[in-house]
């Protein structure tokens, strides 16, 4: 449940003129930098030891180390080099439904947030529109790009079905390694979707998911007959709210742990974001909390 304060500031920062204002607005109010992940990369001095994971580069393993002990530790190192952070924002039709702000709203909020954190801090950033019909991709290579992609990304209408394979198609090919952060509701997120963030941990990258879901989808605060119509299609259906409330929430839990499961599966942080939440509570998360 989201509280007043908490809506009064997202209903705030909606208002503050355009796009790339309020993702500025956003970040330099809170300092936030660019993510953990940064200083976490192999190349430079010694950092820490941490627990081997499936993925991991067998040759990055602390053999000596590990003989103290009962389980494989892995050497962590200071980065040398930049972090490259791709972010990739769900532009299908599911996106644009949501109170008190729509989810791409937010959706960009995070996305646009995150790599303007990564710039402000030296890092390569890029911002990819993908799974639905309208695509697009920017890089961030300065602080004076912020206006351009914030106007591109106030033009999107999200719409069309959701197509991760598709969507997946201008990451896998890439030899560089970073932070890959896809910002999506995952209502169709399937075992394939799951199986290519696999795909990405064992090529090296971190992986972040920013699951974004309305503040009504979440709280199904509603009253007497509601129409449903499915943004991606689908016959409309009318039911009495009262009615299906309590098996409508027991089945947003399960999604909430079939998410959790699968991201955990997949190597990935999985963060869960609330439309009626200030955006800085998950961007914190995500910039400021180490990854799997």
């Amino acid at each position: 449940m989201v509280d007043s304060a908490h809506q009064s500031h997202v209903e705030q920062l909606a208002r503050l003129g355009r796009l790339h204002l309020q993702v500025r607005r956003l970040i330099e109010a809170e300092e936030l930098g660019s993510h953990a992940a940064r200083g976490r990369r192999g190349g430079g001095d010694f950092f820490e030891h941490r627990a081997f994971r499936s993925g991991d580069e067998v040759g990055r393993i602390d053999w000596r180390a590990s003989a103290r002990g009962d389980q494989l530790l892995m050497r962590e190192r200071r980065a040398e080099r930049q972090l490259r952070v791709v972010v990739m924002l769900d532009s299908s039709g599911s996106m644009s439904t949501g109170e008190p702000v729509t989810k791409w709203r937010y959706g960009c909020w995070l996305g646009l947030g995150t790599a303007y954190a990564a710039r402000r801090a030296g890092d390569r950033a890029e911002l990819l529109v993908r799974a639905g019909e309208p695509e697009g991709n920017w890089s961030l290579r300065s602080i004076g790009d912020m206006e351009h992609i914030g106007a591109s990304l106030e033009a999107i209408e999200p719409s069309g079905t959701t197509d991760f394979l598709a969507a997946f198609e201008g990451v896998a090919g890439r030899q560089s390694r970073g932070l890959l952060v896809v910002v999506s509701d995952l209502l169709e997120a399937d075992e394939a979707f799951w199986s290519a963030l696999t795909e990405q941990r064992l090529r090296g990258w971190h992986v972040a998911v920013l699951r974004v879901l309305a503040r009504d989808e979440l709280t199904f605060d509603h009253r007497g007959p509601i129409r449903f119509e499915g943004a991606e299609g689908g016959e409309p259906l009318t039911v009495d709210a009262g009615a299906v409330r309590v098996a409508y929430i027991e089945e947003l839990h399960r999604f909430d742990a079939e998410c959790e499961a699968a991201a955990a599966r997949a190597g990935a942080r999985l963060i869960l974001c609330d439309t009626g939440e200030h955006p800085i509570r998950p961007l914190r998360a995500l910039l400021e909390e180490p990854l799997p």
